[in-house]
């Protein structure tokens, strides 16, 4: 069977796939990839009928379809029915849910559980990425900081929301502003949005006179310094020099959050042939539905297909993407699906495509 492998370490759910039966003749490409073999799928039962019921929109039905199989014993296709059910969790808004299952999942496998994924995203038209924090602040969110650092040497300014969190101890507010600290050495500029409600959870911790928690007074005048509050950051730098006998951040108006959005640059627009994509939602496709897989002006070889933005396609148009595959690879390119959702990537297997 192929089965994605559940991040233990939180963030957003790893879209790795591994092919535990080299017979089948599945090829891992690389991350999220999925490249085109001609093989039986090797699915568990539940893993084809959860995919067809959300191909078909059935969500709930595959939701129950997949909390009912996490009681029973799945073998080896367990990481991948547990990856398919904290995905359709997270496409489904359900958050209690989701952390449910990660608790349920901590214990049943005696590993880290997943935590619900940070989500980067797009703000206005042509405004910069935004990258959103959630939950607790700790140790294990190692996963989303790591995933703010990816993101932020990509792209000359990145949005920072923290609207989401709910709590922050001594590690989480220490791995977020060094994060901070090594984003501006490298040149790049994070603006942090929604921080109020941040900077709020951290007032009662920040008590003058008090050498507790450094780590969060730090990241307190950091609020104070995307807020653009001069006054309120350094009475409490001079507070935090007295208090911890070490010198404070020194007030930086280029890093205020207000200052740096209306700078925000056009984004950069590709050069050459952008990256062939399938995106939202491919439901009763018609023939042309996959034209852009099939135009004559691909090169040989390799041809790359995104799909992080696909949110679902059904049946019928899973039928005529393989059709597409099959005339692509006539031609001598060979279809490799990048960052593929684990629910359609159940459905791709379950059409021909492994991993």
């Amino acid at each position: 069977s192929v089965a994605p492998s559940v991040s233990p370490s939180g963030g957003l759910i790893s879209l790795d796939f591994i092919s535990r039966d080299p017979l089948e003749g599945a090829r891992r490409m690389g991350k999220g990839e999925l490249e085109v073999q001609d093989v039986a799928s090797g699915l568990h039962p539940v893993v084809e009928e959860a995919a067809m019921l959300f191909a078909n929109g059935e969500d709930e039905a595959a939701l129950n379809a997949l909390e009912r199989a996490t009681f029973d014993d799945l073998g080896s296709s367990a990481e991948q029915v547990w990856s398919m059910l904290f995905d359709l969790c997270h496409a489904l808004g359900r958050c209690d849910a989701f952390e449910a299952h990660a608790l349920a999942y901590a214990e049943r496998f005696e590993r880290s559980a997943p935590t619900w994924p940070a989500s980067p995203s797009r703000g206005a038209a042509n405004g910069p990425p935004t990258l959103t924090l959630s939950g607790k602040l700790c140790e294990a969110s190692r996963a989303m900081i790591d995933q703010f650092d990816r993101l932020a040497c990509k792209t000359p300014l990145l949005r920072l929301d923290t609207a989401r969190v709910q709590d922050v101890d001594e590690d989480g507010a220490r791995m977020l502003t060094e994060a901070l600290v090594k984003v501006r050495r490298s040149g790049r500029r994070v603006a942090m949005i929604n921080v109020s409600p941040l900077r709020d959870l951290l007032v009662p911790r920040v008590i003058p006179g008090t050498a507790a928690l450094p780590e969060q007074w730090l990241l307190y005048l950091e609020t104070l310094q995307q807020l653009g509050d001069e006054a309120a950051f350094e009475e409490f730098a001079i507070q935090y020099a007295v208090t911890f006998e070490q010198s404070p951040p020194s007030w930086d108006a280029r890093w205020v959050s207000a200052t740096l959005l209306p700078c925000a640059p056009e984004p950069v627009k590709p050069i050459g042939k952008p990256a062939v994509a399938l995106q939202g939602e491919i439901t009763g496709a018609r023939q042309d539905a996959f034209a852009v897989l099939t135009a004559g002006d691909h090169p040989p070889g390799v041809l790359k297909v995104e799909c992080c933005d696909l949110k679902r396609m059904d049946f019928i148009s899973a039928g005529l993407l393989f059709n597409a595959i099959t005339a692509v690879q006539a031609t001598g390119r060979q279809p490799r699906f990048v960052e593929v959702r684990p629910m359609i990537a159940a459905l791709f297997v379950l059409i021909g495509v492994a991993a």
